[in-house]
């Protein structure tokens, strides 16, 4: 798991699911869908999960 997530393709990975995030808010937002707030921006949201991410990253690439 480490070497995953060391690696370039967890990163284009996690930036392939913040696109289809982001559109499919976009898709249910234009369909008459109730969700306030851009997904990619909110802390409780991929935002959130997004800084974790690349901080867990940095630890385990510093660690070496």
């Amino acid at each position: 798991m480490e070497a995953f997530i060391r690696s370039n393709k967890a990163v284009w990975l996690l930036l392939i699911g913040d696109v289809l995030a982001v559109a499919g808010w976009f898709i249910v937002k234009v369909n008459g869908g109730t969700e306030g707030e851009l997904p990619l921006f909110a802390f409780s949201g991929l935002g959130g999960w997004n800084v974790l991410f690349f901080w867990a990253r940095a630890r385990l690439n510093a660690r070496d």
